[in-house]
């Protein structure tokens, strides 16, 4: 049985903006769903929909195993996510957090430009994630488990799965099997109030939690609405992440093996946009011009070690003579 929500705003748009890069304390959410429900708004937007316990263990847990060395690294670069507030923000002194992504982007990096201009090649409009690229063998076990999330987003909203698969047609850089480019990972991340930027405007966000260790908290939910889901492992959550959205903190960490993994699977507006019918970069391919640059440096240095021994050796010749 599935339950249906209507909710009221219990804060004004003014009143939830200034909420905007802040993090919610423990408590904020009054109801916290934690049984299978759709949630929609009094004008009759859909706002989410939540149900337990849908996805295989074995996809969950092979995607853990894999993803967690690079799920721990952190960032400094999500600004309001993390708490920084709204206003001008400083990736230099932001507060570094475990977030991270998979599968691919819409970017390139600052240090991938300035190599491939080095190399005098064109910047390309799409490419795999470091860890996709890097990781081939992890992410073809991680896919498994994207693949049971896009079959639940089917499940759950149909037609705003059918406007993302039409956007990702003829399109390389799309997850095999799936609607999504983009996995993002946040490990015993409390991430502030915000909305989503850059995803498929048409799209709802697909949060899943794998989980180890007990922990208390952590909610996802609407602070204007005043609504959460105890997303816990198994669970599948679709959510309107272009309204305002956040977490309460996750309590219980304080023992290092305790872990709380999010992922949200969703699909870059722009790479749907401007990739289309664009091959996929060859495999290893920015590690490939590194490696041929480093070896025009080394040319390029042997044959001026040798020029100048050259010229050395000609002043001792003049000399002797």
């Amino acid at each position: 049985m599935v339950k249906q929500i209507v909710v009221k705003k219990i804060l004004t748009d003014a009143q939830v903006e200034k909420l905007a890069g802040k993090k919610l304390p423990t408590g904020y959410f009054k109801t916290v769903l934690r049984e299978n429900a759709d949630v929609w708004t009094e004008e009759g937007t859909l706002l989410l929909k939540y149900r337990r316990n849908v996805l295989p263990r074995a996809n969950l847990h092979a995607a853990f195993d894999n993803l967690i060395k690079h799920a721990r690294q952190k960032t400094s670069a999500r600004g309001i996510f993390s708490g920084q507030g709204k206003g001008k923000r400083d990736v230099r002194i932001n507060e570094k957090i475990a977030t991270n992504i998979v599968g691919y982007f819409d970017t390139i990096g600052i240090t991938q430009k300035a190599l491939l201009r080095k190399a005098g090649l064109k910047l390309p409009k799409c490419r795999p994630s470091a860890f996709t690229e890097n990781n081939p063998k992890k992410w073809k076990k991680i896919i498994p488990l994207i693949k049971d999330v896009s079959n639940e987003y089917k499940k759950l909203f149909p037609a705003y799965y059918d406007m993302q698969k039409k956007a990702v047609r003829n399109n390389k850089y799309i997850i095999p099997g799936t609607v999504y480019s983009t996995v993002t990972t946040n490990l015993n991340v409390q991430s502030a109030v915000h909305r989503d930027k850059g995803d498929y405007s048409e799209g709802f966000g697909n949060l899943v939690v794998i989980s180890k260790g007990n922990y208390k908290g952590g909610f996802t939910g609407f602070p204007q609405y005043g609504v959460a889901m105890d997303v816990r492992t198994g669970d599948f959550a679709g959510m309107n992440v272009h309204e305002w959205h956040a977490n309460e903190p996750i309590r219980g960490l304080g023992d290092k093996m305790t872990l709380r993994l999010s992922l949200v699977s969703y699909l870059r507006e722009r790479l749907a946009k401007n990739c289309k019918g664009i091959p996929l970069l060859p495999a290893g391919y920015f590690k490939k011009v590194a490696a041929r640059l480093a070896r025009m440096d080394t040319k390029t240095r042997k044959g001026g070690s040798r020029r100048r021994r050259k010229k050395r050796t000609r002043k001792r010749r003049r000399r002797r003579t």
